[in-house]
């Protein structure tokens, strides 16, 4: 289908008020060739039912169900049912998500809810999470692109989501019953036990902590910090499904970034499996995966600051050209690497890279404290 043709049925789309792209109507023709191989028509109905309004006047209409109809046949041609059986429950299951997001969307712009305390503020970031959403979709349109692992990604990315989306469920309900979040002395005190991956590194590193969730971002970056063997020289940020905080509220990039100062831990990460990403020194590109591995009630659990658990690997050193440079330093120490490489990267001294002392961890973090 062409680019004019994608932008008109775009635009018409914006025309009955939906929030999503032609992605999803893809998206949409691919489940319906899936199954049964629904008619186009089946299509048009569907987003006439979504939106709850026809598009008015004596040509548009037909021009629409038009631009439908081109988009489905264009999909047939190259759908291949076989391979898409990989794809489709994750398309199901972002599909479903979908459709609470527009069921919630719609309870949020009712009369009776805009008035509600944080409205705007849980609304613009669930905009984040659609616009999200939608880029995993656009991957799953195009099959082709994606590998074995790429695929295990989306899945990581779509669960992801779906905690997010949960969240703001229960931001809602504690909008509509405020009363309910305050019950007991501890409030919302939870302690997390989490485990954190340094990613393509080239060699294992990781940490095991544990973290009242009543930190907010930016107190947490101190302990990752810490925990890591970051010097904390550069500049970080985190990011959860299409939503990014950083050391104040900024956009970079086209990045709008929240201020981490605002944001408390567990209003992310409340569940076995949440995941957060955490990214530093951004010119280098240091990624760490931080997913929950166990939440524990703050009442019953002694309020402590953070410790280490446990670990393994060194940090790689500061300013060594990221991932792809840690790894020339890593084929630098075997003891067959040639003269030239390992005089290149004389500089490191004495660095094991398997080397993590708990102890010395543990007496950083305490400093902390």
């Amino acid at each position: 289908m062409t680019e004019e043709k994608l932008n008109n049925l775009n635009h018409y789309l914006q025309e009955m008020e939906l929030p999503f792209a032609s992605t999803v109507v893809i998206a949409l023709i691919r489940d319906a060739l899936a199954g049964a191989g629904d008619p186009a028509d089946i299509i048009s109905r569907r987003l006439y039912q979504i939106a709850g309004v026809v598009l008015p006047g004596d040509n548009d209409p037909l021009l629409f169900e038009q631009l439908i109809f081109d988009l489905y046949k264009d999909v047939q041609a190259s759908f291949d049912k076989e391979e898409d059986e990989t794809f489709a429950p994750l398309r199901s299951r972002i599909m479903d998500l979908i459709d609470k997001w527009l069921q919630l969307s719609d309870f949020m712009n009712e009369e009776e809810q805009k008035e509600l305390q944080r409205n705007n503020e849980i609304q613009a970031e669930m905009e984040k999470l659609l616009t999200f959403v939608q880029s995993l979709l656009e991957r799953l349109n195009h099959p082709e692109d994606e590998t074995p692992d790429s695929v295990k990604e989306l899945s990581f990315l779509l669960d992801q989501s779906e905690s997010v989306f949960g969240r703001f469920m229960g931001q809602v309900e504690e909008m509509l019953n405020p009363h309910m979040s305050h019950n007991g002395e501890c409030g919302d005190e939870s302690i997390l036990i989490l485990r954190v991956e340094l990613k393509e590194s080239g060699h294992p590193v990781w940490r095991k902590i544990r973290v009242s969730g009543q930190l907010t971002l930016g107190q947490f970056h101190l302990v990752l910090q810490k925990v890591m063997g970051w010097w904390d020289l550069y500049d970080h940020s985190f990011e959860q499904a299409g939503s990014f905080w950083g050391s104040s509220a900024q956009e970079d990039d086209g990045i709008v970034y929240q201020d981490e100062g605002e944001c408390i831990l567990n209003s992310l990460l409340n569940e076995e499996d949440h995941m957060l990403h955490y990214h530093y020194d951004l010119s280098e590109g240091w990624h760490h995966i931080i997913r929950v591995d166990e939440v524990q009630d703050g009442c019953d659990t002694p309020s402590l600051g953070p410790v280490c658990q446990d670990g393994k690997g060194a940090c790689p050193p500061e300013d060594c050209g990221g991932p792809e440079g840690f790894r020339m330093i890593l084929a630098s120490l075997k003891p067959d690497a040639p003269s030239d490489l390992k005089e290149d990267f004389s500089w490191l001294g004495d660095f094991d890279p398997k080397k993590f002392d708990l102890d010395i961890v543990n007496k950083e973090l305490s400093e902390l404290v």
